[in-house]
This record gives C-alpha cells, sequence and structure tokens, in this order.
C-alpha cells in the first residue's frame, strides 16, 4: 500500500482535499485497523484517522485499488468510489505551508509517509503543488522512499492514475 496521491487544498479552500490510498501489489490487502496520522509543519500529530473495518483493497489494476479519504468539504469528483472515507469532523488535515501524513498498519508500524516539510518525509520533501494541483506519484506508483522524486504535481484525479 502507498499514498499514491494528494490535494492539499482546492478551490473551495483547506478543507477541500483529499488522499488516495493504492493497493500496488498483486494481492487483497486488508486494510481493518490501519490508521492515517496526518502531521503539522512542525511534526505534531494533529488527526488521526483509522480506516472502516473490511476495507480490503483490490490488486492494481483492478476495481477497488484505491481507497480516497476526503475533507470536510471535498468538492472533487472520484473515479472509483469503492472505498471512499469522508472526514467530516476535522478542520485542515493537511496544511498547504508543510505538513505530512503516514499510513500505520494494525500494529502500528509505518507504512508509507509523505511529507512536504523537512520533517516526516522519506528522502527530501515533496515540493508543495500550486493550488488546485495535487502531488501524485507517477503512472505506476513507483516508492523510491524519497518524497521529492517520487510526487510531481499533476491535475487531481482521485480514484484513477493520472495520465501518462
Amino acid at each position: 500500500m502507498v499514498i499514491n496521491e494528494i490535494l492539499l487544498k482546492g478551490q473551495f479552500g483547506e478543507t477541500d482535499e483529499f488522499l488516495e490510498l493504492r493497493n500496488v501489489s498483486s494481492v487483497p490487502v486488508d486494510l481493518t485497523g490501519f490508521t492515517l496520522r496526518f502531521y503539522s509543519s512542525n511534526c505534531i500529530t494533529t488527526a488521526t484517522v483509522t480506516l472502516p473495518q473490511d476495507t480490503v483493497v483490490q490488486p492494481a489494476n483492478s476495481l477497488g485499488q484505491y481507497v480516497v479519504v476526503t475533507g470536510l468539504n471535498f468538492a472533487g469528483e472520484i473515479d472509483d468510489q469503492t472505498y471512499v472515507v469522508p472526514v467530516l469532523d476535522s478542520n485542515d488535515l493537511m496544511p498547504t505551508k508543510g505538513g505530512a501524513v503516514s499510513l500505520h498498519n494494525l500494529h502500528g508500524s509505518r507504512v508509507d509517509t509523505v511529507g512536504w516539510t523537512p520533517c516526516l518525509k522519506e528522502g527530501g520533501p515533496a515540493r508543495i503543488p500550486p493550488q488546485g494541483l495535487s502531488l501524485s506519484r507517477n503512472h505506476l506508483s513507483r516508492d523510491t522512499d524519497n518524497n521529492r522524486t517520487d510526487f510531481t504535481s499533476t491535475p487531481q484525479t482521485p480514484g484513477a492514475q493520472p495520465a501518462v
């Protein structure tokens, strides 16, 4: 599982945001009990979201390969709506000036992290995208453990891969 795409701020402000997880393996992955931890620019945990029970994400290139976590005022359209997790009781999950998010398994071990600030990142921090664009992995969802090279600014595509 990787954090595949994040929109820090959409056209309707800080809570018009989403995070997309993708199963890049060849087998289904049960995310029951997995958590997402959101961090401020100074690495303070600002929110924790537990993924719903029975969230079994299908292998890469299958319907159901994505989980899309949306902010309070997310206004976009989601292509693959198999697993959509709205977070309606939180403010800005992913601050645009700097922050990070990490995915943790049932035992609390970190599975993946994306940071767009010097703290809590893999390799170099991802570059903050212009407003309205998201941070996305390439079309293969390659994870080299370097956020600076793994993520680029692209038009948002929640529940789908960006164009090649």
